[in-house]
Formats: C-alpha cells, sequence, structure tokens
C-alpha cells in the first residue's frame, strides 16, 4: 500500500518560507542552541524501588509542544540511569526529521557521573544520513537521521538528552494536529506531555483510557496543558481483542474541529490535481476508451487498467508530497505515482468520460476505532477512488495491479473512509462482507490403484490469490523456463516431501487475477496397517482443527469482543484412487459433511465414495472480522461437540453395503477449482450428516 501521510506527531499552518541568509545552517543539517524560553524544567524525578535486574531507570521523559504564528516546536527531553550493560544501548541516539518543512535543533547531550557533568557534545556532533528505508518498496520519503553514539557512557552514569523539532505545516494538513503515546508497561519513572497554544485558536485534546485529568491555566495570551503520568503500572489489554481496544494512554490533540473540515482541507488540491490542460494527452486517452465502448463500466475498467498498468507505483514524499498529489498530467507525462497521483489521474479519466468519482482517504491497516479519535490526516494512509456506475459504488485502487473486472473488485479492508468534497465528506463506515473467492485452494489428486506397494501417482494443483501473486509470477517469468522448473520443484519438495517431480507447471490467469502451480509425479502413499489387518489412508486436508477456546484472564475485560483473522478463506479438495482392496476386505470411507458457520466463520466439507474413488471438498472462510463476547461463549461451549475427525477411506470385513454421493453438492473437477468461481463453499444447506461403507469387487 502507499503512505498517504508520515507519522508525523503534528502538523500545522505552514509559514512564509523565508529565504536562508548566506553562510546559514541548512535545514539538512543539525543545529546546536540552547533550549527555547518558552519549556520549563523537567518533571520531578520518581525513587520508586525499581525490579530486579532493570537495564535502567527512566529519571523523566518529556514532551513539550508550542502551536505558534504558524510554527509548532516540539521539544522532547530524557535522562536515565544507566544500571546493566543492556542498558548501554540508550548511548546510540538517533532523531530524525523532513527537510521539507522541518529543522533539527539539538540542546544538549550530557553524561553525569558522581555528579559532575561531561558536554558530550564538545567533543562528538550527530552524523546526518539519508536512509529510504523503504526503497525496496518504491517509497522515496526524503526524511534525514542524525545519528551519534555517545563516547564514555559507563554502568551507572546518567544520561541526559534535550531537542526540538521545529515544523512549517504543509497544505493541506494545515492544522495543528498531535498525539503522544504514554508507556502501556510498567516502567518506574516521570512522563509528560505539555501543549502550549494561542487562546484564540484553541485546541481540542482527546485521551485514551487510564490516564490521569490533565491541568490546564493560562500563560499570557496562551493556554497550557499538561499530562502527567508517574510510575505507571502495565495496562490490562484484552486477548485477541479487536485493535480499538488496544488504543490506551494514548493523548491526541488538535484544532480539526470536524471530519468535514478536514475532507474540505485535501478535496480542494486533489481537484486541482485531477484538472487537465486542454491539450492534455489524458483528454486524448479518455476519447481513446470513450470511442471503443459506451458501456460506463467497461470504460472503467478500461481507465483502471490504463492506471495499474502504464504508470508504475512510486511514493513521493519528497518535498511536502506525502501529502500532495501529483497533477495527472505530471503523472501521465512522467509514467510513475503515488496512491495520490494515480488517483488524481484516474479520477481525470472517469471524468473525461461523463464518469462521477470522486478521492476517498482509507486506512490500509483497517483503520478500527477512527471514529473514537479526533479528526487527523495521520489516520490514514491510503488514498482510493469511488466510482458511480449504472448507480452503483465501484472501489478503484491505482496502485494495485491486474484489475480486470468490476464484478471481482471489493471494498478496501478499511472500516472508515473519509471522502474527499468540496462542502466536505463525512468519516463513513464500511462492511466488510464474506469473502467471495479462497485465497488459496490446493487440489490432490492421488491414483494408488497400482497397489499398496508401488508408488501412487500424483497431481497436485495450487490456486492463488492476492497481490502477491504479481511478485511470484515476475520471479517465475523473469528466468529461463529450466531454472523456473528448478524453482518450483524445490517449492514443491518443501509442501510435499514424500512426491519425486516428474513435471512443474504454472500459468498466470490476468483476467482472473489469479496464479496456479501445478505438480505431477509419483511418491509413496501413505498407508497405516498392512495386509493382514486391512489399511487406511487419511485424506490430504481431510479435517477440520477444532477452533480454539476464547478465554481472557479474569484481570481483562470479559466483554471486549474477539478480532478473527479476516478476510481468510482456504479450500482444499483430494481425490484418491483406491487399489482393489485385499482378500476378505472391502473399502469403506468416512467423512461427514458440514455446512455450519461458528464464531464468525464458516466450515464446509462434502463427500463420495463409490467403492473405487473417494472424494472430499472443505473450505474454511472467515466472515467476520470480530464476534461478541457471547458469540465466543457460544463457540466455547460447542468446541467439545465440533468435528474434528479426518476424512479416510479403510479396508474392513463383512458383508458388502453402498454409498450415495452427497446430491445437495456439486465437486466439480480439477479444473474447476482453478476457475474463477471454484465450488469451495455451500451452494445449498444441507442436513445430511451419514456416511457409510461401501463394497468392493
Amino acid at each position: 500500500m502507499s503512505a498517504l501521510a508520515s507519522n508525523a506527531s503534528a502538523q500545522v499552518r505552514p509559514a512564509q518560507h523565508k529565504a536562508t541568509n548566506k553562510g546559514a545552517v541548512s535545514v539538512r543539517d543539525v543545529r546546536y542552541a540552547p533550549a527555547p524560553e518558552w519549556v520549563i524544567a523537567p518533571p520531578a524525578a520518581s525513587d520508586a524501588p525499581l525490579p530486579p535486574g532493570a537495564p535502567l531507570r527512566v529519571v523523566y521523559s518529556d514532551s513539550q509542544v508550542r502551536v505558534n504564528s504558524g510554527v509548532q516546536e516540539e521539544y522532547q527531553s530524557w535522562k536515565l540511569k544507566i544500571l546493566s550493560p543492556e542498558g548501554l544501548g540508550a548511548g546510540n541516539i538517533a532523531v530524525a526529521w523532513s527537510p521539507a518543512n522541518e529543522e533539527m535543533i539539538v540542546h544538549r547531550l550530557t553524561i553525569i557521573r558522581d555528579g559532575k557533568s561531561t558536554d558530550v557534545l564538545a567533543g562528538q556532533k550527530f552524523a546526518v544520513i539519508q536512509r529510504e528505508n523503504d526503497l525496496e518498496q518504491s517509497m522515496l520519503h526524503g526524511d534525514l537521521t542524525a545519528t551519534l553514539q555517545a563516547a564514555g557512557l559507563q554502568i551507572g552514569d546518567e544520561l541526559e538528552f534535550a531537542a526540538t523539532k521545529r515544523r512549517r505545516g504543509l497544505a493541506p494538513a494545515e492544522r495543528a494536529d498531535g498525539f503522544m503515546q504514554f508507556p502501556l508497561v510498567g516502567i518506574r519513572g516521570a512522563y509528560r506531555l505539555r501543549v502550549l497554544s494561542p487562546k484564540a485558536a484553541a485546541l481540542t485534546f482527546r485521551s485514551a483510557g487510564d490516564l490521569p485529568s490533565p491541568t490546564s491555566r493560562e500563560i499570557g495570551t496562551e493556554v497550557e496543558h499538561q499530562y502527567l503520568l508517574v510510575d505507571p503500572a502495565s495496562v490490562s489489554l484484552p486477548d485477541q481483542a479487536p485493535l480499538r481496544y488496544m488504543v490506551k494512554r494514548l493523548v491526541q490533540f488538535g484544532d480539526y474541529p470536524d471530519w468535514a473540515t478536514l475532507s474540505r482541507s485535501f478535496a480542494a488540491p486533489f481537484a486541482q490535481a485531477a484538472d487537465l490542460a486542454a491539450d492534455s494527452p489524458v483528454r486524448a486517452e479518455a476519447k481513446r476508451i470513450a470511442a471503443q465502448t459506451s458501456d460506463p463500466a467497461r470504460r472503467v475498467e478500461a481507465a483502471l487498467r490504463v492506471v495499474q498498468d502504464r504508470i508504475r507505483y512510486v511514493y513521493v514524499g519528497l518535498d511536502g508530497g506525502n501529502y500532495r498529489p501529483a497533477g495527472a498530467d505530471e503523472t501521465w507525462s512522467r509514467k510513475f505515482g503515488d496512491c495520490k497521483g494515480k488517483s488524481a489521474l484516474l479520477i481525470a479519466l472517469l471524468r473525461e468520460m461523463g464518469i462521477t468519482a470522486e478521492a476517498v482517504l482509507v486506512a490500509s491497516k483497517g483503520g478500527d476505532g477512527m471514529d473514537q479519535r479526533l479528526p487527523s490526516p495521520a489516520l490514514f494512509d491510503h488514498v482510493v477512488v469511488r466510482a458511480s456506475v449504472n448507480g452503483a459504488p465501484v472501489w478503484l485502487d491505482g496502485t494495485r495491479l491486474g484489475d480486470r473486472s468490476l464484478a471481482t473488485l471489493d471494498p478496501p479492508l478499511s472500516r472508515w473512509v473519509l471522502p474527499l468534497r468540496a462542502d466536505g465528506g463525512a468519516l463513513e463506515p464500511l462492511a466488510f462482507p464474506a469473502p467471495r473467492l479462497p485465497n488459496r485452494v490446493e487440489v490432490v489428486d492421488i491414483d494408488a490403484s497400482a497397489g499398496f506397494d508401488k508408488p501412487a501417482r500424483y497431481r497436485i494443483q495450487q490456486t492463488l490469490r492476492g497481490d502477491e501473486i504479481y511478485a511470484i509470477r515476475a520471479q517465475l517469468a523473469g528466468v529461463a523456463t529450466s531454472d523456473a522448473d528448478k524453482m518450483l520443484a524445490a517449492y514443491w519438495r518443501q509442501q510435499y516431501p514424500a512426491v519425486e517431480a516428474s513435471n512443474t507447471s504454472w500459468r498466470f490467469d490476468e483476467d482472473n487475477r489469479l496464479l496456479v502451480l501445478g505438480l505431477t509425479g509419483e511418491g509413496k502413499m501413505d498407508w497405516e496397517g498392512d495386509a493382514k489387518d486391512g489399511h487406511t489412508h487419511y485424506l490430504f486436508g481431510g479435517g477440520f482443527p477444532p477452533p480454539s477456546e476464547l478465554k481472557r484472564p479474569k484481570d481483562q475485560p470479559q466483554d471486549a469482543p474477539y478480532a478473527n483473522d479476516y478476510p481468510a478463506f482456504s479450500c482444499y479438495a483430494t481425490t484418491v484412487k483406491v487399489p482393489p482392496a485385499g482378500k476378505g476386505f472391502r473399502w469403506s470411507f468416512s467423512s461427514k459433511p458440514m455446512d455450519r458457520t461458528l464464531g464468525g466463520i464458516s466450515y464446509w466439507r462434502i463427500s463420495s465414495f463409490d467403492g473405487q474413488v473417494a472424494r472430499m471438498v472443505k473450505s474454511r472462510r472467515v466472515d467476520a472480522p470480530e464476534i461478541s463476547a457471547a458469540e465466543a461463549a457460544a463457540l466455547n461451549a460447542a468446541i467439545a461437540g465440533f468435528d474434528n475427525n479426518k476424512s479416510y477411506v479403510w479396508e474392513v470385513t463383512g458383508k458388502a453395503s453402498t454409498i450415495a454421493a452427497d446430491a445437495t453438492s456439486r465437486f466439480g473437477s480439477f479444473e474447476d477449482f482453478a476457475s474463477a468461481t471454484p465450488p469451495c463453499q455451500s451452494q445449498v444447506r444441507t442436513t445430511a450428516t451419514t456416511t457409510a461403507g461401501a463394497g468392493a469387487n
């Protein structure tokens, strides 16, 4: 996913960018200066006893923020006492900033030993480097990092550091906006957040649980808010709860009055970015698409394909580009863009063809609990396009690959989204439907008819869906066929070590956005038993592990819901052709059908046996991102009766009998499981629950 914004703690109204005086320190360098006058003394140290073996003591950790005259100053200071070798790592100090609108000012770095202070900065200075940590993901941030290893630091020393990050706002993120996360674990020490802002530009504050009430006072023309936490105990977080239940001891502040204001702030630059020049080649491209079809759906599909296939993804956060979209014409010209630039280009193409479309901010990590936070652009990290086709909304992501049909597109996995509109959009919830298609389908076809002591013939197929298949395709397509065969053979040896591959294959289905890996070969059949007592074989993937009990310790909230691994959806199909039964034996088969939903997860299995061929198809589909505590209790009660038996064939003695296939379901062919609609879930619910033995010749 592309990044919309950095994790900066605050954004403010832009100030005029003054020209740098000749000889002045560049914003790409670390400045050294005393702390600003508005900074007050740190909070009083705590003398609470530490647990045995603690690596260090936090004397204090202090954050002081001042919003004034369109500039935000963020002062950070801390003092640590080194108690063990593990604590010496505190001497490796690093600070980071964006030179596009920030400067870094270091005030002090001191080692205190036996009451005597040594100024580390008198003999050492920070080294500045530019490192693009996400370069392999085509992301350019442009941030700088300054590092210093404090020389001479010893166990028993105290280390004290202070610095200020000074930030100008960059449109459209123009308003004050910040947060602080207090420790969630019980680390002794004094922790403080102090915020100063003008009375005329009052900030809104919101805290998330387990924090003392703030103190407020007026200081001249400013208002001060202070949050102080001393010697905190550990926060009790509910196990397996959704993300919103994990947000504790967080203080957020800002001056966005509502989500509509945030929407309007970002709508203007996106509207400007989608404007096209009179002679724009994007207009010509839109005319080309429109000439090919009058169907709005086909036009949208064609425009999305252009943006996904012809404009490569590169995130550009340089010079404030983490918030500002590049113009559609610029993105078209340079043939690369991030989520913002690609969305602006896609909107321009669609609007040229008379199709309504808007940019929408989303949270690629889910955004759970966003409605409980103050409005902030930092809560979003991605932009997509929502278009209207024949009166229905469709979600378009220009940074993906291979989206060919609107019928296969799903909404983004973001619980909350914010449409960007000139008149202001509201924060909207998104409902998550049950996944339509499996992420993984595995089919194993085994022909063991040659006999118990003969190698069985295997045919195995994996069908994969998801964004990662494009990297796999590039890897396989980028080498010689013989090398691709070696890579696949090595992969299959890890998956099925008992099968000796005679042939491997792969194909990419662009229309249906899936990758199919294949294997044929021979191998030893996994038989239990012998000719005297009879043979048994358990079908691959033939059983469901029972759900894990959902239970929390008594000191955790018992009414919090439980998170599921949404949108997981897997499917397994196994076919086994058995050899003739031994003398005096007949073949029998056990595999109960299943079609039930438990704890927000659908379990489905069908099976049949005709005396020679056993068939089984099963799937596990996570239908809901979370379940309530009451649903969790119902799941726990059902675990004891959950059918976790595997499907299996075995030789028995006695009179022959027959078994009918599950007539309510469709098994599908080997090839069907690599199709656009694999037969991997219930079509008609059934209450049938029995299987029986089947006769041999």
